[in-house]
């Protein structure tokens, strides 16, 4: 049998190792079969590749195209060798730090001036909880470290940082001194990193599930440093117009709050593929 390429299926010595059924039934099929020289020929309104003008020139690449099917048959195997094995432990902890970022939110609005400023003691309680939030959001994280390098350094950004932060509620460090600044711009630097490398390993694992969803974690990521970013902007503005820049930083804050709402829906989404994705072997039993 002549495949439409030209090439004899039954001289073919990769048809036992790639278990081929031949070009018609198999990689040369309409629609699932993904030969690309087999979609080009359609495409360009022929049965077979020997009516078309350019087959000298393509007929080159059959040569290589069982080994290439090969390849992708190898990296797929691998692909869902991978999802397998860290689905289940995506989707138990993602699913948990869903939930850990709901109280996260109520402990930044305890933190806030006005409500600090206005009931001091739940000011206090809101750093409590946010060191306590920090220390087993990075503990979640670490569960995640097999899945993807990434989920590893943003643990221990979240754990250093949180560990600061703790150190920072002791009474011996009043607020506004040279030590509590001191202690706290190095804070500041983990939790971007600890940020960037979460929302990039949330990215990484999702790479080969929903290549939709990773690249919102990145775009996610642009604009949470961009609004981070604009807030120095903001207080630079605010020296030349108080009005200006109490009106930029508001903007700035309703852009962060917004950007928090939507990595809490990204989350919810992330854990949600991984709980909904079945194992190649279950796949098989089903169909």
């Amino acid at each position: 049998m002549e495949g439409i390429c030209g090439r004899m299926c039954d001289a073919c010595t990769w048809k036992e190792q790639l278990d081929c059924p031949g070009c018609q039934d198999g990689p040369g099929r309409r629609f699932s079969g993904g030969c690309p020289i087999a979609d080009c020929c359609r495409e360009k309104g022929h049965t077979a590749c020997v009516t078309c003008t350019f087959s000298t020139g393509c007929a080159l690449r059959r040569r290589d195209m069982p080994q290439n099917r090969l390849w992708a048959v190898e990296a797929e195997r691998e692909r869902r060798a991978r999802l397998d094995r860290n689905a289940p432990v995506l989707a138990k902890w993602l699913w948990l730090l869903f939930w850990l970022v709901i109280p996260s939110v109520f402990s930044n609005i305890l933190t806030m001036d006005t409500v600090a400023g206005a009931f001091p003691t739940a000011g206090v309680v809101g750093n409590v909880l946010a060191f306590l939030i920090s220390l087993a959001y990075g503990v979640l994280l670490w569960q995640l470290r097999e899945a993807a390098g990434r989920y590893r350094t943003a643990a221990l950004c979240y754990l250093a940082g949180g560990i600061i932060s703790g150190v920072l509620l002791l009474p011996a460090i009043p607020e506004g001194n040279w030590l509590w600044w001191l202690l706290s711009l190095p804070v500041m630097v983990l939790e971007l990193c600890a940020a960037y490398q979460e929302f990039y390993a949330h990215a990484e694992v999702l790479e080969e599930l929903d290549p939709e969803l990773a690249g919102k974690w990145r775009l996610l990521w642009k604009w949470w440093i961009g609004l981070l970013l604009g807030l120095f902007g903001c207080i630079f503005l605010a020296l030349i117009s108080a009005i200006l820049g109490l009106l930029a930083i508001l903007a700035d804050a309703i852009g962060l709050l917004v950007v928090g709402i939507v990595k809490l829906v990204y989350l919810y989404r992330t854990a949600k593929r991984f709980r909904e994705y079945q194992p190649a072997a279950l796949q098989k039993e089903v169909l």
